[in-house]
């Protein structure tokens, strides 16, 4: 039987489960980017985040994700005009996800929305990417083994990979093409 995971808002009215697969279907770092941290903490979740500012992200491919319960609830904004779809519950304001748009297969899974404890599912992180934007020093031992360039470099494959496999439909995020609900954009709401 494959190993699956279970998605879940705070207050539980989104619900969705994903399918695991083995190694080649799944990956899991920790992201730094400020972008992130714009999104938890637009909205006011950034406890979410490790005590460096960063996010411990499960990328699997659309394909894998289905939501089961409260897909009404699920709201879509980017930080920057040009920016990655990021998801959340707006019942709750818990963040679910970010996805780049409906032709790429990746959804990055915010570890606070899986019921699961990931370490023992699907283990630990690989690496780390983008810790210029760490909000202080990250302990090697916290980076992960292994380095911005290699973590990209596997998800890069990946990507390939889900992409030639057409991981990327059905996507609980996008129909047709087009994003589930129209995002709106962090920038617009600050001018």
């Amino acid at each position: 039987m494959e190993k699956c995971v279970n998605v879940k808002c705070q207050c539980g009215k989104v619900r969705g489960v994903v399918s695991c697969g083995n190694r080649l279907f799944h990956n899991r770092v920790v992201c730094y980017c400020d972008d992130c941290q714009a999104f938890v903490k637009h909205l006011a979740k950034q406890n979410i985040l490790n005590e460096y500012g960063g996010s411990d992200v499960f990328q699997v491919s659309a394909s894998q994700l289905i939501f089961t319960h409260g897909i009404e609830e699920i709201a879509c904004l980017t930080v920057t005009r040009q920016g990655v779809h990021r998801w959340f519950a707006k019942c709750c304001n818990s963040p679910l996800g970010n996805t780049m748009n409906a032709h790429w297969p990746l959804v990055g899974l915010l570890h606070s929305c899986i019921e699961e404890d990931l370490d023992e599912v699907v283990g630990l992180p690989s690496g780390s990417v983008f810790c210029k934007f760490a909000s202080a020093e990250i302990p090697a031992e916290i980076k992960g083994p292994w380095s911005h360039n290699r973590v990209v470099a596997n998800l890069v494959l990946k990507l390939v990979l889900w992409r030639l496999l057409r991981k990327n439909s059905p996507s609980p995020f996008y129909r047709q093409g087009k994003p589930l609900v129209e995002p709106y954009c962090l920038v617009d709401k600050t001018e």
